[in-house]
């Protein structure tokens, strides 16, 4: 049975989206069966894989109004051999349309029930707002990767996410925060550094040593639609990332 690891930070701009596109196709290259779950409206990591989210048969909204159907006939295999269930136009409309479902929280986790045992992992990608998208990602994974963002104010949303996290214990009591990434660092002062200090003091073996280094071409490859694996792979955040995937290897096995 595979891994599912939501990656989650109550933040925005921290690279969640970037680690989620990064990581997978990292470990794809690995010989590992990903999927990844774009569950946010804004549909960044959908367009990450140069997939027009306006020309979609299916996606997410369709397996989470459906969720008995599981996700076969939503999930495509893209160019870059990672697999996606895509998000939506529809699905910024969904919450209102989601809210009087019996047991709303728990859709993705009722249509992931069989194919978590196709895949070696499946990486979610929700909003970063508190929201029915962000409980369902939580309620059907086994843990939480949390990207943080070497500055000033780094430390602050963990408290709320951790909070998010125990309420979400109530019908996922295995959920847990699985490692933090350290992203975004910037060498060129000691701020970065400082911080990373106080996160790993506060955290400890939870976080990853490897660090993820702001790097210009994480922010290009996005524009042009590929991975950064793909779009510069001998560039410093391809190689961060590359070694992240062992590290998350090593961690959980495959």
């Amino acid at each position: 049975m595979g891994h599912v690891l939501a990656l989650a930070m109550q933040k925005g701009g921290v690279g969640k989206t970037t680690t989620t596109l990064s990581l997978g196709t990292s470990l794809t290259e690995r010989g590992r069966r990903v999927l990844l779950i774009d569950l946010d409206p804004q549909a960044n990591l959908t367009q990450g894989l140069s997939i027009d989210p306006a020309e979609l048969e299916y996606s997410v909204y369709e397996v989470l109004l459906n969720p008995e159907k599981g996700t076969a006939f939503a999930t495509l295999t893209t160019a870059v051999g990672v697999d996606l269930i895509p998000s939506s136009l529809e699905l910024a409309g969904a919450e209102l349309e989601l809210a009087g479902k019996v047991g709303r929280e728990l859709l993705l986790r009722k249509a992931l029930r069989e194919t978590r045992q196709r895949y070696d992992y499946i990486l979610i990608d929700p909003p970063p707002s508190l929201g029915i998208f962000s409980l369902n990602a939580l309620a059907a994974c086994d843990a939480v990767l949390v990207p943080m963002q070497l500055h000033a104010y780094a430390l602050k949303a963990m408290p709320q996410l951790e909070q998010t996290i125990a309420l979400v214990q109530e019908i996922n009591p295995t959920l847990a925060i699985g490692g933090i990434v350290c992203t975004l660092a910037d060498r060129r002062t000691n701020l970065s550094g400082q911080i990373e200090q106080q996160v790993r003091e506060q955290y400890g073996t939870l976080v990853f040593e490897t660090v993820i280094p702001m790097n210009v071409k994480l922010a290009e490859a996005p524009m042009v639609g590929l991975p950064i694996s793909r779009y510069a792979p001998q560039s410093a955040g391809a190689l961060a990332y590359a070694a992240l995937a062992d590290e998350l290897e090593t961690r959980y096995g495959r």
